[in-house]
């Protein structure tokens, strides 16, 4: 299951590009639930801090880098139910 939505700026303001948002089930929840997840950590304290920041211009706000994935693997994209993504 996918739903493609507005990508947003930490502030909250909608932005041009599009965002896709993967959900699992099936087995592969059932792993990712019971076998992949290896350490859940609190960060109450950092998303308090990141918080203060996206009150000022964002320019010192820690996020992830965003890279496309592309599943090449034409049985991983069957598990998963993908189609083949090509830039």
């Amino acid at each position: 299951m996918s739903n493609v939505k507005n990508d947003h700026h930490p502030s909250g303001a909608k932005l041009e590009r599009r965002a896709i948002q993967l959900g699992l089930r099936g087995q592969i929840l059932a792993n990712y639930t019971k076998n992949w997840i290896v350490k859940i950590e609190d960060i109450s304290e950092f998303v308090h801090q990141q918080r203060q920041k996206i009150k000022s211009d964002c320019g010192e706000l820690i996020a992830p880098r965003e890279t496309v994935y592309s599943v090449s693997d034409t049985e991983i994209q069957q598990k998963l139910g993908l189609s083949a993504f090509t830039e």
